[in-house]
């Protein structure tokens, strides 16, 4: 018995520690259901206000006014955009929720209590179609359209799919199942359509064969690939054959149905045409330039090379940026892994790799879309960049060999883009305030910023000339004047480039390049006056361009005066697409980030320009603007030529009926076109203040077989296993921030026994959140010792504090109110006159919370989720019952969506009253059995009883008693998107599932299974005047194994099992359980 005892002291311990190995219920109430959950930290108040135009409603709070002025002025004309997509306007009101940066916008609790995949619904929910969209400031004209009109057409394809009647929502939600790769490649696809950015993934989408697989694809890869997908239809089809499709599936209530109708091609068949589409339409130089992926060997290498960096690529990571160090000799960068970065360099020399920081955590959050970038120190020892910690940003300098410094920036909201003055003294940063961008100097000692100036103007990619006398920029201002912010003038979303000379005060800023109808971005400094750059057309076409300082004579008096002006040429039109540019002076020589193999690249784009070849003598150029022997030396083209008569001079040419050519002095600007000029950027905002209301968000109705109760369930001597099959309801409204929600619900059985009825209000609006509940449970059960009929009545109430540590740590604290009555129903006389029984109780519990999960699918999750907790009620003075206990879940991905998981979890009573452990059988299950022929012990003071599962290999009640643990691991494999690439016909084959399980589990009286106070181990035999007390040696601890299968049918998900269990060392007969539940 001893070496027992030490086995399973040794099992618990090693358990604990490989589960715990990384840093709306409660305990154990009712099965394995335990609440977890991530959080939201507020770091400031939100003082909400609103302004109506249209349809629309534009909310806004404090420093935020201009920017909502930004997207009054746009809302409309995009909304009108939206219409060939979808055949119909949009329905009005519409809310638009405007968050001045990303940071503030993840301290909303927007969508927090939001889950497609949530634990306890295991019956769909009822999408209530809600106008809102929420859209924060990135300092980018551009890219705030570009997010506009990404919500606008959310909003318009739910109206579409679900319409907005809650009755439509109701009868559509269970039957239409939506894949991500659908919705959010039509919102991708609407947003950025012909765009550089959507180029780089559509091309690479196609080219690594990704869209094969496009089932699996979630998140940001989802609306990436099917971006690729909707601009296939559009270009073959038409864009009207994209609201056909939409109407379609929701006439069909299937993806595949809609397809096939409006294209006359299923799934399979469309990717495949898709592939072969864009494969086609790719540039000729494009799969040239990149690495090649023909063939098993040559894609295993790909899929590793990130370009020249000299070191191999990490699958697991999605790599932001690199930057090399002035001397050529080292590389940094950062890395992604589910929102959590790391920071490291590569030393091309000694090839060696470090880590030198790791910033947030392993979270699915919405991701900003801003490239972070990395400033080197002139002296190639240090680098700067930039994070945001607590809402506000922290530059961190990292020094070779040190730890890294971090400094946290005052007045401003981000960082942008940055770079080094070349003594290393300063830092030209492009910082955002209130949603809006403008130039800052940082002053390296003292930890000072300055603004440049002030304006409306997006000012972005800064750099510092070779001299750090001046700074070239990138901004949509209309010309070289600086404005006061009252100034109403009109301008578009496409950059030029600009020049500040810093000591300079009559004529602070020059235009180097004014072009309004194409983009201008990411300058590089050369020597002189010499700059190149990367420009972006309409059709999402780039070139890459090469511009300098040049002089006229103006007049000639007594001295001769110049006019400088700046001139500019192509270098070369990419066949590569790019989302973003620079160039390495050490190597010398361009490169621009794009992605090959789903992960990003860094391409050559050719060598730096030297001044001497503006005057060269030579013009070879190739397709994609390098010279014939394809060695990367660029050939600058001899602008100086002359031609005969009889040749056509393609720098000038013109129609006879153009007329003459005017002076170069006099030519005007080409007319901007209306559609870009339309949009005024100051807008009288006329503000209204947020009254607070509520609105319907959330109707839930399934059918259930649990208590569901937030406490527990008294033991009067019966044990109340399942309340039996009925119907649950729950109904929740929400303010339109999602800061305040009501939830009321109710639970009745078929048999109207075990009745529950509920509510619940949640504050989130501070950083510590309040939760107040009550809830009355009714039930009808027999006193074992009268057999007379007795009604029941359990009235809890509850106040919770909830205080996050940070999005995935929080602590946990409440005080409740319980009220029970018993009353006897009067069958005869003893009955008749027995009293009413009452009991009261007030108590308190703690807890602590890690979750950090994540759901690629229904069913399957990645990361740990632990609650550690403690409770305690009190009778008067007296602390009369309490318990202590863990639940820590772990799970791996193991391949594709196939996971591993693992839970250890284990409950104490601690006092006079105990706690009922009921160990066996699984949560919310359809074919339930129970044993009633383990004995409880009546010795024990038994106030309450909870369910302890899954231990699927056995009945309720295989073993009892007042300390319970269980350990149980489970392999769950989609099988369609395992084994198969093209995307599933019906919601039942997407989410099948196969399951292999095995659990551990006791219940126990005493110190531990073993002990001899455990009643288990004993049998006592009672026969007056004699009692016999036998010791048996049965194992206490009880084992099962078996698999079963997952799928939804109808809307609801089914799990069947199929245990053996072994008890004492025997296997039992195998055990079929039906059941509605989710996880283990």
């Amino acid at each position: 018995m001893r070496q027992r005892e030490i086995l399973y002291s040794i099992s618990l311990l090693l358990a604990g520690m490989f589960l715990s190995g990384n840093s709306s219920y409660a305990q154990f109430y009712d099965g394995l259901q335990v609440e977890f959950g991530k959080n939201r930290v507020q770091y400031r108040d939100f003082v909400w206000q609103y302004h109506s135009e249209g349809i629309f409603e534009i909310y806004y709070y404090q420093g935020g006014k201009e920017l909502a002025g930004d997207i009054v002025g746009i809302v409309n004309h995009s909304a009108k955009d939206l219409k060939p997509y979808f055949g119909s306007n949009l329905e009005g009101p519409v809310q638009i929720l405007v968050y001045n940066n990303i940071a503030e916008f993840r301290q909303s609790n927007m969508g927090v209590l939001n889950s497609d995949y949530g634990d306890d619904n295991i019956g769909g929910t009822a999408k209530i179609i809600g106008n809102k969209l929420f859209i924060y400031g990135t300092g980018d004209r551009r890219r705030l359209e570009q997010d506009l009109k990404a919500g606008l057409a959310r909003i318009a394809l739910h109206q579409t799919l679900y319409r907005g009647g809650w009755q439509d929502a109701l009868r559509n939600s269970s039957m239409l199942q939506i894949p991500d790769w659908f919705e959010e490649g039509l919102v991708n696809y609407i947003s950025t359509n012909k765009t550089a950015t959507a180029n780089v993934h559509i091309f690479d989408s196609a080219r690594s064969r990704a869209l094969a697989t496009i089932d699996r694809s979630e998140g940001t890869e989802a609306g990436e690939l099917g971006g690729a997908v909707w601009d296939y239809v559009a270009d073959v089809y038409g864009i009207p054959a994209i609201a056909n499709v939409i109407y379609m599936v929701r006439v069909n209530r299937s993806v595949e149905g809609g397809f096939r109708f409006a294209t006359g091609l299923g799934l399979k068949d469309l990717l495949s045409e898709v592939i072969n589409y864009h494969l086609t339409g790719t540039p000729k130089l494009y799969g040239e330039l990149l690495p090649s992926n023909i063939g098993r060997k040559n894609r295993k290498i790909a899929l590793k090379n990130g370009g020249n960096l000299g070191f191999k690529l990490r699958k697991r990571y999605d790599y932001l940026c690199f930057s090399h160090s002035p001397d050529g000799e080292t590389v940094a960068f950062i890395t992604d892994e589910r929102g959590q970065w790391r920071v490291w360099t590569y030393n091309i020399n000694d090839d060696k790799i470090e880590r030198w920081a790791q910033h947030g955590h392993k979270l699915d959050l919405i991701k900003s879309g801003l490239t972070p970038t990395i400033a080197w120190h002139p002296n190639g020892e240090q680098f700067t960049y930039t994070i945001i910690k607590k809402g506000q940003p922290v530059l961190v300098t990292v020094r070779l060999g040190e730890k890294p410094v971090e400094k946290e920036l005052f007045k401003i909201d981000e960082v942008l883009s940055m770079d080094y003055s070349p003594d290393g003294r300063s830092i030209v940063f492009s910082g955002m305030s209130n949603g809006r961008s403008d130039l800052y100097i940082y002053r390296v000692i003292g930890n000072l910023q300055e603004p440049l100036w002030r304006d409306r103007f997006d000012d972005l990619h800064p750099r510092f000339t070779k001299d750090g006398k001046s700074i070239i920029f990138s901004s949509n201002r209309p010309d070289s004047k600086l404005r006061e912010d009252r100034d109403n003038i009109p301008f578009n979303s496409n950059l030029d480039l600009f020049i500040y000379h810093i000591d300079e005060e009559i004529r602070p800023i020059e235009q180097l390049v004014n072009t309004p109808l194409i983009d201008e971005r990411y300058p590089v400094p050369l020597r002189g006056q010499e700059f190149i750059y990367l420009s972006e057309f309409e059709d999402g076409s780039q070139e890459m361009n090469w511009g300098w300082a040049d002089s006229t004579i103006l007049s000639i008096d007594t001295i001769i005066r110049y006019r400088t002006f700046f001139d500019t040429r192509v270098i070369s039109k990419l066949d590569i697409p790019v989302l973003n540019f620079s160039c390495d002076t050490a190597s010398g020589f361009c490169y621009g980030n794009t992605y090959t193999m789903r992960h990003l690249f860094r391409a050559n784009l050719g060598r730096v320009p030297e001044t001497k070849q503006r005057t060269s003598n030579q013009f070879v150029l190739t397709d994609g603007g390098f010279n014939a022997n394809n060695d990367g030396v660029f050939i600058a083209p001899n602008w100086s030529i002359l031609y005969s008569e009889t040749e056509v001079d393609i720098r000038n040419y013109r129609f006879d009926f153009e007329g003459q050519k005017k002076k170069e002095s006099d030519e005007k600007l080409p007319e901007l076109d209306k559609t870009v000029q339309a949009n005024e950027s100051k807008v009288q905002i006329k503000p209204s203040n947020y009254r607070l209301n509520f609105s319907l968000q959330k109707l839930q109705s399934q059918v259930s077989n649990a208590f569901g109760t937030q406490f527990y369930r008294v033991y009067d001597g019966t044990s109340s296993f399942q309340p039996g099959l009925g119907n649950a309801t729950e109904i929740r409204i929400s303010d339109l921030f999602d800061d305040k929600h009501v939830i009321a619900g109710f639970n009745i059985p078929a048999n109207l026994s075990n009745s529950l009825i509920g509510i619940s209000y949640f504050d989130l609006s501070q950083k510590v959140d309040r939760m107040f509940s009550f809830q009355r449970q009714g039930s009808t059960s027999l006193d074992p010792l009268s057999y007379s009929l007795v009604e029941s009545q359990s009235h809890f109430a509850r106040y919770r504090l909830t205080y996050p540590i940070d999005e995935v740590k929080s602590i946990r604290a409440g005080a409740l109110i319980r009220l029970d009555r018993a009353v006897i129903q009067g069958t005869e006389m003893f009955s008749l006159i027995a009293p009413n029984k009452w009991t009261d109780q007030i108590g308190f519990n703690i807890s602590f919370v890690h979750d950090d999960t994540r759901n690629p699918a229904l069913n399957i999750r990645e990361g740990l989720r632990a609650k550690v907790w403690a409770e305690i009620y009190l009778d008067g003075f007296n602390a009369s019952f309490g318990t202590i206990g863990f639940d820590i879940r772990r799970y791996f991905r193991i391949y594709a969506n196939s996971i591993i998981a693992f839970r250890a979890a284990g409950d104490w009573s601690v006092g006079e009253l105990k706690l009922l452990h009921l160990l066996g059988g699984m949560d919310n299950s359809l074919s339930s059995s129970n044993n009633y022929g383990t004995p409880i012990d009546p010795t024990q003071s038994y106030a309450y009883q909870a369910r302890i599962t899954p231990m699927r290999g056995f009945a309720n009640n295989a073993r009892n008693g007042s300390n319970a643990t269980v350990l149980n691991a489970e392999l769950r494999v989609p099988v369609w998107s395992t084994i198969f690439t093209e995307p599933a016909k019906t919601d039942f084959i997407r989410n099948f599932q196969l399951i292999g399980f095995a659990d551990i589990g006791s219940a126990w009286t005493g110190i531990h299974p073993y002990s001899d106070e455990n009643t288990f181990n004993s049998t006592t035999i009672e026969n007056n005047p004699i009692t016999v007390i036998i010791e048996n040696n049965r194992e206490p601890i009880i084992y099962d194994f078996g698999y079963g299968v997952r799928s939804r049918v109808m809307g609801y998900w089914i799990a069947a099992d199929w245990g053996w269990g072994i008890d004492d060392g025997r296997v039992l007969p195998r055990k079929f359980t039906l059941s509605l539940n989710f996880d283990f």
